[in-house]
């Protein structure tokens, strides 16, 4: 005879499983009883997930500004950081360069390139041209062409 029970299932709570219970019993009445404590002990974990949540919500959500008594302005914010579409354009001995992108064998690039017609004699090569745009940088999603 088999040492399995016969009733046997695992309930798990969150996307990733984060609660799991296994409930198992040999009858259907202790079966239903397990399953009943399983999904009381479930509903503990799932309320303190979600005050888990509302925890991080309210820490990560910055505090109203209230209102000052006096008529002071309130101080100016750090500027952010200069956007890609402000930044200069990379420039060589010829003048600015000139934004390409294209596809290849290894995907999408998109590059910046010395802006005299190829061939030219005295044309810009390696490390001044081309200068290659990393993925996934501010650059690249900003990227003129």
């Amino acid at each position: 005879m088999s040492t399995e029970p016969r009733h046997k299932i695992t309930i798990g709570l969150g996307e990733r499983k984060e609660s799991l219970r296994t409930v198992q019993a040999d009858t259907h009445e202790e079966f239903v009883e397990e399953v009943k404590k399983a999904i009381e002990s479930l509903q503990v974990c799932y309320d303190l997930m979600l005050a888990g949540k509302a925890v991080t919500n309210l820490v990560e959500t910055p505090a109203p500004v209230q209102a000052q008594a006096t008529a002071q302005p309130a101080p100016a914010a750090p500027a952010a950081p200069a956007a890609f579409t402000e930044a200069s354009v990379p420039q060589c001995p010829h003048g600015p360069m000139t934004p390409r992108s294209g596809s290849g064998a290894k995907g999408p690039w998109k590059a910046w390139f010395c802006p005299t017609p190829k061939g030219t004699p005295d044309q810009c090569v390696k490390p001044v041209s081309p200068q290659w745009v990393t993925r996934g940088t501010p650059e690249w999603n900003n990227f003129p062409a």
